[in-house]
C-alpha cells in the first residue's frame, strides 16, 4: 500500500487548519445533505413551478443516476490527479450547480441543475473511502468506516428534518441558496488537506483489468447494487410516501430522520465490538433488520409506521453497508481507487432502480407492493452477503 505524505489522518504536521479525520467524515455528511434536502420539498416545489409530484420527483431519480454514472469520469481523474484535488474541484462544481436550482424558472431547469449536483457530488464518497484505505491499515478501518456511516446518516436525517421544518417558514429556494454557500466554503477548506497514496504510477486500462478479474470485488459490488436499490432508492421516497398518506412536510421529514438516529447510535456501539464479532453477524443482523422495517411498512404508511421502519432500516444501514466498505477496501486493494470507484457507482446505479421503480409505485399508490417487494428483496441481500462473507478470507495489505 502507498505510505501517506505525512500523517494525514492523525495531524501529526499541523499543517490543514481542519485534519482530514474530521473534514472528509464533514464532507461526506455535506454530500448526503445534498441528497435528502430535497425530498421532504418534492410537493412544495411541484406546487410552486406548477408541475405534478411524479414530474417534481424525477429530480431524485436523476440526481441518484448522475451521482452512479459520473464516477466513471471521477474514479480515473482520483487515480491522476489525487483525491484532494478531486475532492475541490467536484464540491466546487456542486455548489455551482445548487446555486443553479435556487434560480430554476421552472422544473426542466430544476432537474438539469439536481442532476449536475448528483453528478458533481459523485466524486466524494469513492475520493474519501480511497483517501482512508490509503492511510489507514486494516484494523482501524472499521472504526473509520463507522464515522463515514454516521455521518451519511446525519446528512439523511438533518436534510429531511432540517427542509421539512424551514419549508414551512422559508422557500425552497432560500434553502438552496444556504446550501450552495456553505458548499462553496467547504471546497476551500479540503483544499487545505494534504493528498496521500501515489498518482499516475500506473495507468487506468491495466487496473481497470485487474479489476475486473477480481471476482471478490465484482460480487462484493453486486450485492451494494441491492443494498443500494433498498436502503437509498425505495427508503428515499418515505417522506413523498407519507406526504401523499396526508401527513404534512415537517412530519414527514422528522419520521424519516429516525433512520439517521438508528444509524448514528447503531454505527457508534458497533464501534467498540467490531473487533470481537464476525463481519457475517452484522450481516445477519442488518438483513434481519430490513426486512422487519419493509414489512411493517408494508402494513400501513402513517407517521408511527413509517418512524419504525425508517429506525428499522437505518439499524440496516449501520450494520451492513458499514461491514461492505470495510470489506471492500480489502477485496480491491491493489486497485482501490477504481474499487471504490466501482463500489459507489453500484450502490448509486441500485439506488436509482430503487428510486425509479418506488416513484412508479407512488404515482399508482401502490404502496404495498412497494414494500413487500423490497421485504423479499432484503431477505435475499441478507442471505447471500452472509453466504458470501463466510467463504471470504482478509487479504491484508
Amino acid at each position: 500500500m502507498a505510505k501517506p505524505r505525512g500523517d494525514a489522518v492523525a495531524g501529526a504536521p499541523a499543517r490543514p487548519r481542519v485534519p482530514a479525520s474530521k473534514l472528509l467524515p464533514l464532507t461526506i455528511f455535506w454530500s448526503t445533505l445534498d441528497r435528502s434536502l430535497i425530498l421532504p420539498l418534492i410537493p412544495g416545489i411541484a406546487g410552486d413551478l406548477g408541475t405534478s409530484v411524479a414530474l417534481a420527483a424525477v429530480a431524485i431519480t436523476t440526481h441518484a443516476a448522475a451521482y452512479a454514472l459520473l464516477q466513471i469520469l471521477w474514479g480515473p481523474l482520483s487515480t491522476r490527479w489525487g483525491r484532494i484535488r478531486v475532492l475541490v474541484v467536484s464540491t466546487g462544481l456542486a455548489a455551482a450547480a445548487n446555486a443553479l436550482a435556487a434560480m430554476s424558472p421552472d422544473i426542466v431547469m430544476l432537474i438539469i441543475a439536481r442532476t449536475a449536483s448528483g453528478g458533481a457530488f459523485a466524486a466524494t464518497f469513492a475520493a474519501v473511502l480511497t483517501y482512508f484505505g490509503d492511510a489507514l491499515p486494516l484494523a482501524r478501518r472499521p472504526s473509520a468506516m463507522s464515522n463515514l456511516a454516521t455521518a451519511t446518516a446525519l446528512g439523511l436525517a438533518i436534510g429531511t428534518l432540517t427542509s421539512g421544518a424551514l419549508a414551512t417558514w422559508v422557500s425552497w429556494r432560500a434553502i438552496f441558496v444556504v446550501y450552495a454557500v456553505v458548499t462553496a466554503l467547504m471546497a476551500l477548506m479540503l483544499a487545505t488537506l494534504p493528498e496521500v497514496g501515489e498518482r499516475g504510477v500506473e495507468g487506468v486500462r491495466p487496473q481497470l483489468a485487474r479489476l475486473v478479474r477480481n471476482r471478490w470485488a465484482i460480487a462484493v459490488c453486486a450485492v451494494t447494487a441491492l443494498e443500494g436499490v433498498l436502503l437509498i432508492g425505495v427508503f428515499n421516497l418515505l417522506p413523498v410516501v407519507l406526504q401523499q398518506a396526508g401527513s404534512d412536510v415537517f412530519m414527514a421529514g422528522m419520521a424519516t430522520a429516525a433512520f439517521g438516529v438508528a444509524v448514528v447510535a447503531v454505527s457508534q456501539l458497533m464501534k467498540l465490538v467490531v473487533g470481537r464479532i464476525r463481519p457475517t453477524w452484522f450481516f445477519v443482523a442488518g438483513g434481519c433488520a430490513a426486512v422487519l422495517g419493509f414489512l411493517i411498512l408494508a402494513i400501513r404508511v402513517d407517521p408511527l409506521t413509517v418512524l419504525l421502519g425508517a429506525t428499522c432500516l437505518g439499524v440496516a444501514w449501520a450494520l451492513a453497508h458499514t461491514t461492505l466498505q470495510t470489506w471492500m477496501t480489502d477485496a480491491a486493494s491493489d486497485t482501490r481507487a477504481l474499487g471504490m470507484t466501482l463500489f459507489s457507482i453500484s450502490l448509486m446505479l441500485g439506488a436509482a432502480l430503487g428510486s425509479a421503480a418506488g416513484t412508479v409505485a407512488v404515482d399508482r399508490g401502490a404502496f404495498p407492493v412497494l414494500f413487500l417487494s423490497s421485504a423479499a428483496a432484503a431477505l435475499c441481500f441478507g442471505v447471500v452477503s452472509v453466504a458470501m462473507r463466510r467463504r471470504y478470507r482478509d487479504r491484508g495489505d
